[in-house]
């Protein structure tokens, strides 16, 4: 899809019309709609780091729109960070550079090229997750009391003084 990554209403800045804003809100009141994930419930075939993971992030992310549909996504983001982790200790075992270059031909290890498409996924899927600044930017809606107040609000100073 061309163009801008969708926002929530709430997180937009600038003009909207009123059928701009009424035909976002449709789409934001479709995200509720969706089962949520179940936060409980560990996926079979895991590894142990991976079920760590899983176990630390779902919590966090059932705060944002996640539904049972991302069920997959958040396995396999958690399956990608346990290699990653696992090619990192391959990696980080040599001594200096030798763990990312082969000194005998000057060029990248396997271990070491793995290691780099494997931060690439991790990048891709956290960005799809809402895991980055960026995405939860488009994602999270500000409380109340995040909300600026005023001065008149903050030291009750009326129109009459």
């Amino acid at each position: 899809m061309a163009g801008r990554k969708p926002k929530l209403n709430a997180t937009k800045q600038g003009n909207r019309t009123k059928e701009e804003l009424e035909q976002a809100e449709l789409k934001e009141n479709g995200l509720k709609a969706f089962k949520k994930i179940n936060v409980d419930s560990i996926p079979e075939g895991l590894t142990d780091n991976a079920a760590k993971e899983w176990l630390r992030v779902v919590p966090l992310l059932e705060q944002l729109p996640i539904a049972d549909l991302d069920y997959s996504l958040i396995k396999k983001y958690c399956e990608v960070l346990d290699q990653n982790d696992t090619l990192y200790r391959s990696i980080s075992q040599k001594n200096g550079i030798e763990g990312m270059v082969d000194p005998e031909t000057n060029r990248k290890t396997g271990a070491f090229m793995a290691y780099m498409e494997s931060l690439k996924e991790l990048r891709s899927i956290c960005g799809q997750l809402g895991m980055t600044i960026d995405s939860r930017m488009r994602l999270v809606v500000p409380t109340e009391s995040e909300v600026k107040r005023s001065v008149y609000d903050e030291f009750g100073v009326d129109d009459d003084d």
